[in-house]
């Protein structure tokens, strides 16, 4: 341990860390060649420690986050590899596929596949006002209202943030998250 500082603040700089090698990871040609498997693996650890480093004031302790799916088998798959035998803060993490807007109520983080981002953008289910993480992969995302959007930039994984959809859905986002996003704000028309 180092000197001076308690467990506790070993375990926060241990996560700092890891979020800093997980977010900065850059995808390699012989890694994009092999297809989408360490895309979405990545993508699954993006969305843990987006978790990680958010928190839903509401949550009653020893609830689990329960992290839902939207359009895609394969990332709900590596998250579920990715989080078996985890918890966050005593929080266990649950995975569920709703099959419909009027299941996103009870997530905490909900992810729209690319392809599934017009089912944000109609909000029958008025998502955007509840303590729901919302992320995507989908272009524009987060301008359109989506809390945080994944993207590639120079062979790496980015993500921008929108703080006026965290603000407005009521999650707050670690300050060292926020430090390495790109910030953007919703657009005026929304």
């Amino acid at each position: 341990m180092i000197p001076g500082l308690r467990r506790r603040q070993c375990r926060r700089l241990a996560g700092v860390a890891a979020l800093v090698l997980a977010m900065t990871g850059t995808a390699t040609p012989a890694r994009a060649a092999a297809g989408d498997a360490p895309d979405i693996a990545v993508k699954a650890a993006f969305l843990y420690n987006f978790a990680k480093f958010a928190e839903w004031p509401a949550l009653p302790l020893a609830a689990p986050i329960l992290v839902c799916f939207v359009g895609d088998n394969g990332i709900a798959a590596a998250f579920s590899e990715t989080v078996r035998g985890q918890n966050i803060g005593g929080h266990t993490l649950d995975v569920s596929q709703p099959r419909d807007s009027a299941g996103w109520r009870g997530c905490q983080v909900l992810f729209f596949a690319d392809r599934e981002t017009r089912q944000f953008a109609s909000d029958k289910g008025g998502i955007r006002s509840q303590p729901v993480l919302t992320v995507s992969d989908g272009k524009g995302f987060a301008l359109a209202g989506g809390v945080i959007e994944l993207f590639v930039e120079d062979g790496r994984m980015r993500f921008a943030i929108n703080l006026d959809a965290a603000e407005q859905a009521g999650v707050h986002l670690s300050s060292r998250l926020l430090g390495l996003a790109k910030v953007v704000r919703s657009r005026r028309d929304q």
